[in-house]
């Protein structure tokens, strides 16, 4: 099991690499060529519902297939083919979202955008389960491989029709290009093919678990994503755009980084569901991994936000820099989070997961719509990010309450466990901190590397403080 651990974050790890260079290099020069922050807030105001489309049209089923017990050919080829008809009636709802958020924002082309997505789950859906498949098998270098070669279609197929003065629709061709890649990968690798029959009782036995994880999970993206709709309602596209830019330079690395240990994380909980000291010692041991990539990060981003939105996208981001700061404070949480529903999902407690997103999708949209009414007046739409800073913090703790009592590990005993990591960053802030300081004439991009070269050294450092202090880390 540990040379499995190790060798599916290696290869995820490399995954998650190319798929973040490739994120933000496209981003990069969407923003700096051709989208303006009105267009970009256009796009925020129906690209971040995807990943829901796409959930509510997987129902769940291939995270059934990944926590079975057993997974027969019949009862696997029984979760194919409901996922499918599953997908084909969320592509038809779509017909009727997209142009209820046209006419809430006032965007016309969003009433064609929504539909032509569904064009991409059906073919994705040819893929859920031979996927499921693979990671059920703990094949993260197949997964991995797949995935980067989907994340160069998607690439070369948002940039191209960028380039192409296409707009907005850059963002669908693009997931167009990924699914198709991915389909043909997927189909190649795994070997999968599906019986041509469907067990109505597999069918059942599946959606009983998969219905509450997809629920969750769509729930999850809802809350996660509202505040867009929120801020586009309220104070317009150019805002929304902003707030994006802020927002995916905060929280898509934060996601993206951690995903390279998520993405192990459900499989080897399942696998462990049973062996309760070895679910807590994994839980632990991911905390740490997420910490140690992730502080470093946020540190160098809390410390000169405008610089990094001016290096990344170009001056006139620069005014997204506050909402940078006041999120970095939520991105370190955010990271921890993504650990705990598949820790709840994999030793079979979805529905705890389910009872916390239902809570959480009521409660974090309803503090962001009290603060856009309440603060837009004097904060603008900064006050959508306020709202996460103050309203964040209790969800965490909450879903973390729940995930540890499953695994019967008392609080304090985690938080003795992570707390070194945590130290780790503050020297990295005070170093970081001082540098700043005394880089601040020099240009953006110098004052970037710069900041980054002291974290990163600092908390190097320190780490291995920590470790020489404590060896088994």
């Amino acid at each position: 099991m540990r040379t499995s651990i190790g060798r599916g974050i290696a290869w995820t790890g490399v995954a998650g690499v190319v798929l973040g260079v490739l994120d933000v290099a496209a981003t990069l020069l969407l923003l700096r060529c051709w989208l303006t922050p009105a267009e970009y807030g256009v796009a925020a105001l129906v690209t971040p519902l995807f990943p829901m489309f796409d959930l509510m049209a997987d129902a769940g089923f291939a995270a059934a297939v990944v926590q079975a017990d057993d997974a027969e050919p019949d009862a696997v080829s029984a979760a194919f083919w409901a996922s499918c008809g599953a997908s084909l009636v969320v592509a038809l709802a779509l017909f009727a979202v997209g142009p209820a958020l046209a006419a809430a924002h006032g965007q016309p082309v969003l009433a064609l955008l929504v539909p032509a997505y569904g064009a991409k789950l059906a073919v994705w859906n040819l893929v859920a389960i031979p996927s499921a498949v693979l990671r059920r098998e703990l094949r993260f270098g197949a997964v991995a491989k797949i995935r980067t070669a989907a994340a160069l279609a998607e690439f070369a197929g948002k940039v191209l029709a960028a380039a192409a003065g296409l707009g907005v629709w850059c963002f669908v061709i693009g997931q167009l290009a990924k699914a198709g890649m991915a389909a043909v990968a997927t189909l190649a690798t795994s070997g999968f093919r599906p019986r041509w029959r469907c067990d109505r009782r597999a069918v059942a036995r599946y959606w009983r678990f998969g219905r509450r994880t997809s629920a969750s999970q769509v729930l999850f993206h809802l809350y996660t994503n509202a505040d867009y709709q929120i801020v586009g309602l309220w104070f317009g596209a150019a805002a929304t755009g902003l707030y994006r830019a802020a927002y995916e330079l905060v929280l898509e690395p934060t996601k993206l980084l951690s995903y390279v240990v998520v993405e192990v994380a459900f499989p080897v909980f399942a696998r462990l569901r049973h062996d309760l000291v070895a679910l807590r010692a994994r839980l632990i041991e991911f905390t740490r991994s997420n910490l140690l990539v992730l502080v470093p990060v946020l540190t160098a981003l809390v410390l000169v936000p405008g610089d990094w939105l001016a290096v990344f996208y170009g001056e006139r981001w620069r005014a997204g820099a506050h909402a940078v700061r006041l999120l970095c404070a939520v991105g370190a949480l955010r990271a921890l989070a993504f650990l705990l529903p598949p820790l709840l999902d994999g030793v079979g407690r979805a529905e705890l997961t389910l009872r916390y997103t239902l809570i959480a999708a009521v409660l974090v949209p309803a503090s962001q719509l009290a603060a856009a009414v309440a603060l837009g007046p004097s904060l603008g739409w900064t006050a959508v990010a306020w709202a996460w800073v103050a309203g964040y913090p209790l969800a965490f703790a909450v879903l973390l309450a729940l995930a540890l009592g499953q695994i019967e590990l008392a609080p304090r005993r985690y938080l003795a466990a992570v707390a070194p990591f945590l130290g780790v960053g503050v020297v990295g802030l005070a170093a970081g901190a001082a540098t700043a300081a005394a880089a601040g004439g020099l240009p953006a991009l110098a004052r970037v590397a710069a900041v980054s070269a002291a974290v990163v050294v600092s908390d190097g450092a320190a780490w291995l403080l920590v470790r020489r202090a404590r060896p088994r880390w």
